[in-house]
C-alpha cells in the first residue's frame, strides 16, 4: 500500500539517480499531480557516492526546495503541447549526455547497467522516497503499489539531513530490474 496525499499538499518533488560512483539529483516541475524533470529551470546536482549522509540529505533538501510549481491550466495544450514535448525530448538528450560526461561512460547502456533511481516527494508532514524498476535498457518506471517489489520509505518532518541521506540510499538500494508482478488471483465459483 503506498502513501497517498492530495496534489495540493506536495511541497517538493525530485528525482534521484545513482550512476556508478555518482548521485544525480534533479528537481521537478509540478502541476496539480503531474510531474516531470525540470530541464528548463531545475536544480541538477552531481555528488560522489562517498558523500556523507548529511551532505546527501542537504542536497536532497535543496532540490526539493527548487521544485517549480506551475498552474495546470497554464500548461500548453494541443499542438503547443506537442511542440513543447519535442523540445523537452531534445533537452533530455543533452541531460543524459551530461551524465555520460560526468561519469566517463561511453554510452547510455553502460551508464544504466548498474544504475538505480528513486523518486521523492515532500509534504509539510513527511518526505516519501519510492524505489523503481529498470524496465527498458535506459528507462526507469515506478512500481505499482500492489507489486511485491514496491517499497516506500517515509521520513517524518522535521527530518535531519542525515536521515534524509540514509533513507534515499535505502530507496536506491531497493531498486530492481523488471519488477515482479503480483501472483495471478484464482477465482472460485460456488455452485448451487
Amino acid at each position: 500500500m503506498s502513501f497517498k496525499c492530495l496534489p495540493k499538499d506536495v511541497t517538493g518533488e525530485i528525482e534521484i539517480y545513482r550512476f556508478g560512483t555518482f548521485y544525480r539529483l534533479t528537481s521537478c516541475m509540478y502541476a496539480s499531480g503531474l510531474c516531470g524533470t525540470d530541464l528548463d529551470y531545475g536544480l541538477d546536482e552531481f555528488l560522489p557516492t562517498t558523500v556523507s549522509d548529511s551532505e546527501f540529505g542537504a542536497a536532497i533538501r535543496r532540490c526539493h526546495d527548487a521544485t517549480r510549481f506551475e498552474d495546470l491550466d497554464a500548461l500548453p495544450s494541443g499542438e503547443a503541447a506537442k511542440a513543447a514535448n519535442r523540445e523537452w525530448t531534445k533537452k533530455l538528450v543533452l541531460w543524459k549526455r551530461k551524465a555520460l560526461e560526468m561519469t566517463g561512460y561511453k554510452n547510455l547502456d553502460k551508464l544504466y547497467e548498474d544504475a538505480r533511481y528513486s523518486s521523492s516527494f515532500r509534504t509539510k508532514e513527511m518526505y516519501v522516497f519510492s524505489n523503481s524498476s529498470l524496465k527498458k535498457p535506459t528507462e526507469f518506471s515506478s512500481i505499482p503499489d500492489h507489486f511485491p517489489d514496491c517499497r516506500e520509505f517515509i521520513v517524518e518532518q522535521p527530518a535531519s539531513d542525515e536521515m534524509l541521506g540514509q533513507t534515499a540510499r535505502a530507496a536506491l538500494d531497493a531498486g530492481v530490474r523488471n519488477a515482479r508482478r503480483p501472483p495471478d488471483r484464482v477465482m472460485y465459483h460456488v455452485r448451487d
